[in-house]
């Protein structure tokens, strides 16, 4: 389920790499009680990828999981 859709121009498609690694830090947060960007990296990110895109992806992350009812982050 996404609940946020930041693509403003579906062909660029440009918040869905922060919508990928949201998705992880949700199923992460829901499995493990939390999320940490070591998480990630153990999930396949890069440090790179994590470094650029975590803020942002816990962001969305946190406003899903609000809206879900689930407050685990």
């Amino acid at each position: 389920m996404i609940v946020i859709d930041l693509v403003t121009d579906k062909s660029e498609n440009k918040f869905a790499p922060y919508q990928r690694m949201a998705n992880c830090i949700i199923n992460v947060a829901q499995k493990n009680g939390r999320c940490l960007p070591k998480d990630l990296l153990a999930a396949g990110f890069t440090r790179e990828e994590t470094s650029e895109r975590w803020h942002m992806a816990y962001a969305m992350a946190k406003i899903e999981l609000k809206i879900m009812g689930d407050e685990q982050l």
